[in-house]
C-alpha cells in the first residue's frame, strides 16, 4: 500500500504528464507519455 506522501508526488507528476502530454507534438513521444499516465493513474487508484 503506498502513503499519503507518495499519493500526492504521483498526483503531481501525473499533472506533469498530462501537460507534457497536450504539448507534445511527435506522435511517439506522446503515445509514450499517454501509457505513462495510464500506469502511473493505475498506481493512484488500482482497480
Amino acid at each position: 500500500m503506498i502513503h499519503d506522501e507518495e499519493i500526492l508526488l504521483f498526483t503531481k507528476e501525473l499533472g506533469r504528464l498530462i501537460q507534457d502530454y497536450y504539448n507534445c507534438e511527435c506522435e511517439k513521444i506522446k503515445n509514450d507519455i499517454y501509457n505513462d499516465i495510464l500506469l502511473l493513474s493505475e498506481v493512484i487508484n488500482p482497480k
